[in-house]
Parts: C-alpha cells; sequence; structure tokens
C-alpha cells in the first residue's frame, strides 16, 4: 500500500487554517528564504536536472502497483516525464509526457498484442475521448494545445518543491497569504496563479523554509471498474486513458465493440458526478545533490486518500542531456 501522510510542519491529514498575511512578510521574501535554504547560489547555477525512481500507485480495487520512471529537464523549456501508464504482470507501456519549447511531448508506446484480450488507448478531445490514431488535423491540433498547457501546469507544480520559483515555461504570480499552523510548527502560505486557471496554495516551512505542500481544488478524477481486476477506465488531469483486458480466449470484433461501448456510457455517467476535492502534492526528505537540496519523496493525495508516491533514486545536477531526448517522435 502507499505510505500514509508525510510531512513536518503540514502533517497531511490535518485541517490547515491560513491566518491573515503579516506585514512583516511577503512572497519574494518567503522564496527568497527558501532559495537560499535549498542551494542558494548553486540552485541559481542549475541549468538541466534528470532523475531515476519508482511510483506506487492506489489501485481502485485497493492493491497498491510500484513501477520505474524518468524524469529529464533542461532549463528553460524542455521537460519530459516517462512513466509506466499500464502495468500488467511482467509487461508495461510507458507513457513520454512533457514539451520542447511550444512542441507538445504526448506518447504512449503501442499497445502489445494481449492474444486473450483487448487493450484501447484513448485521449482527451474536445468532444470527448478521441483514438489518437484516428484524429483530425483539427483535433490534434486542439489537443496539442491543451495538452501543452496541462503538461506545463504539471511541470510547475513539480518545480514548485523542486526550485521554489516559477518556471521560465510557465510564469507564475505569487502573493502571500499569511501563516498556516499545526502541531509541529508553522509555514508561510503563498497563493499561486498562472495561465489557464492555474491556481494553487504553497506551503513552506518556517524553520527550514523548505516547500512543504501544494494544495488545490479540482475535479476528481474517474475510476471505473469493468468486467474484472482486468478491465478498467481511468481518467486524470484532462488526459484520459482506456484500457480494457478481458477473457481467456481471442474477443470477437462485436464483443470489443460492445464492451468499449459499455465503458463509454459508465465514463460519460461517472462524469457528470463529479465533484470538485482537495488535491494536494507533499515534498519531502529533502537531500543535498551537488550542493542543491531536492526532494526525494514525493507523494499525491486527492480528498484526504494518498494516492501516489514518487521515490527517487537518483538525481544529476547538470547533467549534458542530448537533445534528442525531448525531440517528440512524430515531429
Amino acid at each position: 500500500m502507499v505510505k500514509g501522510c508525510v510531512g513536518t510542519v503540514v502533517a497531511g491529514c490535518l485541517a490547515v487554517a491560513v491566518g491573515a498575511a503579516a506585514q512583516t512578510r511577503d512572497a519574494a521574501g518567503v522564496l527568497a528564504e527558501a532559495r537560499a535554504a535549498m542551494g542558494g547560489k548553486k540552485l541559481d547555477a542549475l541549468t538541466a536536472l534528470s532523475a531515476t525512481g519508482r511510483t506506487q500507485r492506489s489501485t481502485p480495487d485497493g492493491r497498491s502497483m510500484e513501477s520505474e520512471f524518468e524524469f529529464s529537464l533542461a532549463l528553460p523549456d524542455k521537460y519530459l516525464m516517462r512513466s509506466v501508464r499500464v502495468a500488467m504482470g511482467s509487461m508495461s507501456i510507458y507513457a513520454n509526457s512533457g514539451f520542447n519549447g511550444d512542441q507538445v511531448i504526448e506518447e504512449i508506446d503501442t499497445p502489445p498484442n494481449l492474444g486473450g484480450g483487448h487493450m484501447v488507448i484513448r485521449m482527451a478531445g474536445p468532444g470527448g475521448p478521441v483514438d489518437p490514431a484516428k484524429m483530425t488535423p483539427e483535433q490534434k491540433a486542439e489537443f496539442d494545445k491543451a495538452r501543452l498547457l496541462t503538461n506545463r501546469k504539471e511541470y510547475a507544480k513539480l518545480a514548485l518543491g523542486l526550485f521554489a520559483a516559477a518556471p521560465a515555461a510557465f510564469p507564475l504570480d505569487f502573493t502571500y497569504a499569511g501563516e498556516a499552523e499545526a502541531a509541529e510548527g508553522k509555514a508561510d502560505v503563498i497563493d499561486v496563479k498562472g495561465a489557464g486557471d492555474f491556481a494553487v496554495r504553497l506551503f513552506i516551512d518556517r524553520e527550514t523554509h523548505l516547500p512543504l505542500m501544494l494544495s488545490w481544488q479540482d475535479k476528481e478524477p474517474i475510476m471505473i471498474q469493468m468486467g474484472g481486476p482486468g478491465t478498467s477506465f481511468s481518467s486524470s488531469g484532462g488526459a484520459v486513458t482506456t484500457r480494457t483486458v478481458q477473457g481467456s480466449g481471442p474477443m470477437s470484433k462485436e464483443d470489443r465493440e460492445k464492451l468499449e461501448q459499455d465503458l463509454d456510457a459508465r465514463r460519460k455517467e461517472a462524469e457528470a458526478k463529479r465533484r470538485v476535492v482537495e488535491f494536494r502534492i507533499y515534498y519531502a526528505d529533502y537531500q543535498d545533490v551537488g550542493g542543491v537540496k531536492l526532494p526525494h519523496r514525493i507523494q499525491r493525495a486527492i480528498d484526504g486518500k494518498t494516492t501516489e508516491e514518487m521515490v527517487f533514486d537518483q538525481f544529476k545536477v547538470n547533467p549534458k542531456i542530448d537533445a534528442k531526448k525531448f525531440q517528440p517522435a512524430n515531429k
């Protein structure tokens, strides 16, 4: 199972009350303290970063799944996260997500021939889930535009814990919101806003000056289980992945189409019932890497439930990264 809440001052499972902004504190000063604590000039000199690690996720049926990930970043505007999108025993399907300047990176490995099963990959299009292989040029352009913004938002949420600053690829506005207090201590709270209705609240430990937590409101992800543990649908963060694997023998075209229709109907029903809930990201286990303090554990929670934990096994500061790594395969 994914571990419980993390954090020192903001212990994650506790409600946090934010007081009125103190006149002696401002966002710029708090962020400057954070960057100084995280490496100062060493952090300012960072131009590239790479990492590998493991992600543990909770599944709809209460199990947990562990998989590997790889992260690459070349400032100011190249970012790539390669992670497992679907895992089935010894077989995994990877997805590349990120951007290279104004080019979106959003690629999924070709689904394998499952023999006794069937797999479907769908992306969130303007009118609903779309088969990426059947997108019209207009759908592809609209998808790329929306997904580029989504990927920049995801990167910004990671960058706030890594650098305590707005990434050049996604400018942000910071406003001091006040002070949060829990039994373990106090945290400065900063409201962060950006393009595409990006609005989050950043908590920074008053004692260590390290980022602790990010909090925001959004629609809950959809998780549907159909036809046993091998058949599922998930939606999160604007991208949609549909996975269907069923039966021990070959699936007929008619059965496959019916399964997809049933899954789509369930998706629409679940979409209509989605609630707006609180999302949180916790940054923890800061360790020195080449003079820069970086979080080696990042945990995500939705509506008070821990859903994912990323453990970084290795960071490399200012590595030489081949520019081809950030080149989308379809460009």
